[in-house]
């Protein structure tokens, strides 16, 4: 009697190799550092001790109308998420290349999976400083519009994926991207108003800063947070939306024209 074989629909395989590659990723994450999760909750919080000792003589006096320790962990998690996405992306064909040899197994598939990953990572990272900040700390965590920040937040995980790929391609063409990359990275830090408002910032110099896209993401996505947030002129979601479909465009188009080689190399 001949054995019936039954075949994986197109779907299906690819949620199959996602929840593979997931897993991998996973215990290559967390499995071979000691205490991995330890440290991957760690680094905001850091972060945001040693932010909070800087500015604990002015904190007050720059913004009475938002707790300065909620600012600033909805301006260091997204923007730690955006960038780990961007630069997690980039080298993801390096830590899987081994695994392309498999016909089911594409680099999409390692961009997607690894995109999954941090969203949850750092979904869990700040619903556990929220809480503990709300529950220890006694700070009035609740969300003014929490649709609107949800979609602000898997919007800058759309940015850090479409301009991850573009990165990824570049990286395929160029190694030198990467140092480019962290390069890049660090001012982008100091130039996000993570860490100070942005009302205080004088006008003129407040235009330079709005051509930066991950400003107007982590501005919008307070605005949204908090009730009596101050909104500042000039920010919008046009701006960094038109930034993330261009570069999402880019990227996928690149992608499809060198997936071959992305996979050889």
């Amino acid at each position: 009697m001949k054995r019936k074989v039954v075949y994986a629909s197109p779907f299906r395989q690819f949620l199959l190799v996602i929840l593979a590659l997931f897993l991998r990723e996973l215990k290559t994450r967390f499995g071979k550092v000691r205490f991995g999760v330890f440290w991957t909750i760690a680094e905001p919080m850091v972060h945001i001790v040693v932010l909070l000792f800087i500015f604990v003589f002015i904190r007050n006096r720059m913004m009475p109308q938002v707790p300065f320790e909620l600012f600033l962990i909805t301006g260091l998690i997204p923007f730690f998420l955006f960038r780990h996405i961007a630069t997690g992306l980039m080298t993801s064909m390096d830590a899987n290349k081994a695994l392309f040899a498999y016909t089911p197994v594409k680099p999409i598939d390692t961009y997607i999976t690894r995109t999954i990953l941090e969203v949850v990572i750092y979904s869990v990272i700040f619903g556990i400083i929220i809480l503990g900040f709300g529950f220890w700390g006694g700070l009035d965590v609740s969300v003014l519009n929490p649709l609107e920040t949800l979609a602000l937040f898997f919007l800058i995980v759309l940015m850090g994926f479409s301009l991850g790929v573009c990165a990824s391609i570049l990286y395929n063409i160029f190694p030198v991207t990467k140092i480019v990359v962290s390069i890049i990275m660090l001012p982008l830090y100091f130039l996000s108003a993570i860490m100070y408002p942005l009302w205080i910032i004088p006008s003129p110099y407040i235009e330079y800063l709005k051509w930066n896209p991950i400003l107007h993401m982590i501005e919008l996505f307070r605005q949204n947070y908090f009730a009596h947030y101050p909104k500042t002129d000039g920010i919008n979601i046009y701006y960094p939306l038109g930034v993330t479909l261009v570069a999402l465009f880019i990227g996928l188009y690149f992608y499809r024209v060198r997936r071959l080689a992305l996979a050889a190399r």
